[in-house]
């Protein structure tokens, strides 16, 4: 991309060494964030309310024109290059122009970034890009949303600012955040919470678990005959939930419907798998396997974290529980061991229930009550 083909196509021109963007030559543009200009006045917003020109808004021919180039400026201070149109610095967009037309090309097929980008930003790539090319700049681009915490945006103002490593203390909480992000629309806010993050370690557990039963049955044919086809039942069941997930990533990477195509194999499979006696072969097992992996391909939660700083080796067999610390577990689990404790020192049955119930359904902890009023806390 030079500037020379954009002054000479009448898209770019100068003025007191800085160039800009001519948007009036460019019809298409504002097109993908769905933009109406009528109403927009000269110089009603300080940099025309659109670009990143700042203090070069006296510079240009309309408001809506874009930097592609700024000529120094005392207050720019070390920032700056010596180039053939002189002393200066590229503007934010034609930077990423650059760097895609250098390394991928004139047309790319995907572009991402956040939703904050499709305009100024995404809008001025487009125009600037094309203008130079002449073709098509991006077949297809992916916005994603913010992350909330606790329906807020997140920032530091607010107190609300967290980061990956101080909210995920252990690897089960590492793969229930993928699964939050993943199975979320990412188009639409993710919000964050404990409650949130329960939900997802508890999903994780019960898709392991489901992993592991078909495991045993696939390897060893326990209860079940080895030898057949799985039954015409579970073949429409796995037929329809490959459609279903395809479908749904098909649509726009919705997600949440892939997810919900995924569970309705699950559900089958738990069904064949209960009592002695499963309908389903260790052949049936194997499909239903290699169909879960196809799944896992796109959405990447079948996996085993490195440990977390603090996480102990758990030599754990596949499938099986895992008996974890108290130290271990997110501050929130021990303080529902320590109030089932009291409760039981109380006498208060019900509510020392309620704590153990709340341990499984939050964080996938079993509470196992040991001889001389010792607690084993394993990990489903």
């Amino acid at each position: 991309m030079t500037f020379l083909s954009l002054t000479i196509s009448g898209y770019a021109y100068e003025s007191q060494g800085s160039f800009y963007f001519r948007v009036s030559r460019f019809p298409s543009y504002g097109s993908l964030a769905k933009l109406d200009f009528s109403g927009m006045e000269m110089g009603a917003a300080k940099g025309g309310g659109i670009s990143d020109a700042d203090e070069y808004v006296a510079d240009k021919g309309d408001a809506k024109d874009f930097a592609l180039w700024k000529a120094y400026k005392a207050e720019d201070g070390p920032v700056f290059w010596e180039t053939a149109l002189g002393k200066g610095r590229p503007g934010w967009h034609i930077e990423c122009s650059a760097m895609a037309r250098r390394f991928l090309g004139p047309t790319v097929d995907l572009h991402a970034g956040g939703v904050d980008l499709v305009f100024p930003h995404h809008e001025n790539e487009i125009a600037q890009s094309e203008g130079a090319s002449g073709e098509r700049f991006c077949r297809c681009w992916v916005h994603n949303g913010f992350v909330n915490v606790e329906n807020e945006k997140m920032s530091k103002s607010k107190g609300n600012f967290l980061t990956l490593r101080g909210s995920l203390e252990t690897g089960l909480d590492v793969r229930a955040f993928r699964y939050l992000v993943v199975t979320s629309q990412y188009r639409m806010p993710l919000n964050f919470n404990t409650e949130g993050l329960a939900g997802a370690r508890k999903t994780i557990l019960r898709l392991d678990k489901v992993k592991a039963a078909l495991t045993r049955v696939a390897r060893e044919g326990k209860g079940a005959e080895e030898g057949g086809e799985i039954d015409e039942e579970m073949q429409g069941v796995i037929d329809k939930a490959v459609a279903g997930f395809e479908a749904g990533m098909a649509d726009d990477l919705n997600t949440p419907r892939a997810a919900a195509a995924l569970f309705t194999l699950v559900k089958a499979t738990e069904k064949a798998l209960k009592g002695d006696s499963p309908r389903l072969r260790p052949s049936g097992a194997r499909l239903v396997l290699a169909t879960l992996e196809q799944m896992d391909a796109v959405l990447g939660i079948f996996y085993e974290p490195p440990l977390m700083e603090g996480e102990k080796e758990g030599g754990r067999e596949e499938g099986a529980p895992v008996v974890v610390e108290l130290a271990d577990v997110p501050k929130e689990a021990q303080e529902l061991v320590m109030r089932r404790a009291e409760a039981k020192e109380k006498r208060e049955w019900a509510l020392a229930d309620e704590n153990r119930d709340l341990l499984r359904s939050r964080f996938g902890l079993i509470l196992k009550d040991k001889k001389g009023g010792a607690v084993e806390i394993v990990r489903e």
